[in-house]
């Protein structure tokens, strides 16, 4: 998610410069979350939608 690429706000620049960008940074939180959650409960696609088991 880049907010800052679709218009100028120095102000926000600023922040982001002296803070980090927090928006950026929880949404890569929440990602790597969804991520860990998924492996630990087993979620997984299957490639082709046939759950065989065989």
């Amino acid at each position: 998610m880049e907010a800052t690429s679709t218009c100028t706000a120095p102000i926000y620049d600023l922040l982001i410069t002296e803070r980090g960008d927090a928006i950026a940074n929880a949404a890569h939180a929440a990602e790597q979350t969804r991520l860990k959650a998924a492996e630990t409960l087993g979620f997984r696609l299957s490639d082709n939608g046939n759950n065989d088991a065989a």
